[in-house]
């Protein structure tokens, strides 16, 4: 398996750049998955984008069942029905432990505000967030100090945010500059 050092630049209101390392040819089941007890938004190691949505439970309030039926309710209702792409997808639902924890996976950051915005999301507070190549994204990672030349070397992928709030990551943090707090090599607090 060869391993291969990726680039996540995170262009914040307080520019930051994350460098992230990763190794290719992982298996899905292999995968950890987000591990936070708060919302944050979780970066797969291939560059999916997942909203982890932690909240506070009270025991009897609902069930698995009826979170679960409430988030594919909503999430339908943002899909609509014009085409097969489906911009929103619901990844799991669990109530354990005092908290409620729903994780859904989007098709882009765009995607991703919309959805918090049509359905009043308060936890998720990015405004936007964009991925892609460095070159995709050259525009933006330069205007947030990024050495673009190095980052185009690395054949990284970059994700630029906006907002104040956590950002966990399947790939181990190599570097973090510009207001962030690292926690642990896969936690990132934008915005700090």
């Amino acid at each position: 398996k060869r391993m291969k050092k990726k680039l996540l630049a995170a262009a914040v209101v307080l520019t930051a750049v994350l460098m992230l390392g990763g190794c290719e040819g992982l298996s899905a089941k292999n995968a950890k998955g987000p591990e936070t007890e708060e919302s944050c938004l979780y970066i797969t190691k291939d560059g999916n984008l997942q909203w982890v949505s932690v909240e506070t439970y009270e025991g009897g309030s609902y069930s698995k069942e009826e979170l679960l039926d409430f988030a594919s309710e909503k999430i339908n209702e943002a899909n609509g029905t014009e085409s097969s792409k489906e911009p929103v997808t619901l990844v799991s639902g669990s109530l354990e432990k005092g908290k409620a924890v729903l994780i859904t996976s989007y098709d882009s950051g765009e995607s991703l505000v919309d959805f918090a915005s049509e359905i009043g999301d308060d936890t998720m507070p990015f405004t936007e967030i964009k991925t892609g190549t460095p070159e995709e994204l050259s525009e933006d990672l330069k205007a947030a100090g990024v050495d673009y030349e190095a980052a185009l070397a690395t054949g990284s992928f970059a994700v630029v945010l906006q907002g104040e709030g956590m950002v966990q990551t399947e790939a181990d943090l190599l570097d973090a500059d510009g207001g962030c707090d690292v926690h642990d090599g896969h936690f990132i607090k934008t915005g700090s």
